[in-house]
């Protein structure tokens, strides 16, 4: 924003930028190989717990394999993973800079006779029913819903989301967006 006050960039760069931007991430995830839970998970998911067993990710019960049916054996699983609160606060923290609502808010709160604090404190109310709400609603019903069913495309996500970002990124280049 500073420096687009400061210099004005061609339409053109700008779509371009947003272009090869798109396109190095469609390569990075193309390049990236998704775990496949079918087999490293042996079809179910669990967290990195401590079992009966005693060790982390192994266990014995009854489970489903396309070829074998029902059956039951000791298995391990591979450890998961999951990112930190600290590393999701910190993404969010970063990504916020990515939105222009903070300077709206003080442009009104500037130009109106509203006090900025019920205006900060209903955009916060708002972006966290819209956003955190519903994104764990979503989640939970994933979760019950449809986790298991995905596991075995899981491994084409990566894949997915590269064709979607070069799309995009033809799309930007070409100047559809």
């Amino acid at each position: 924003m500073l420096l687009i006050s400061i210099i004005e960039i061609p339409q053109f760069y700008m779509r371009y930028g947003a272009a090869i931007a798109l396109g190095v991430l469609a390569y990075i995830f193309w390049k990236e190989k998704g775990e496949d839970f079918a087999d490293t998970q042996h079809g179910h998911l669990h967290e990195n717990e401590i079992t009966i067993t005693g060790q982390a990710g192994r266990h014995e019960h009854i489970h489903w394999h396309k070829d074998l049916g029902y059956h039951s054996h000791v298995h391990v699983h591979q450890r998961r993973e999951l990112p930190s609160l600290k590393k999701i606060a910190s993404f969010a923290f970063v990504l916020g800079f990515a939105h222009e609502e903070e300077f709206v808010i003080i442009a009104i709160a500037a130009t109106q006779a509203i006090d900025p604090i019920i205006l900060i404190i209903a955009y916060a109310s708002s972006v966290g029913v819209a956003l955190i709400g519903i994104t764990v609603i979503l989640m939970k019903l994933y979760q019950r819903l449809f986790q298991y069913k995905m596991i075995d495309y899981s491994k084409y996500l990566p894949k997915i989301t590269a064709i979607v970002l070069a799309v995009m990124a033809i799309g930007f280049a070409i100047g559809l967006f």
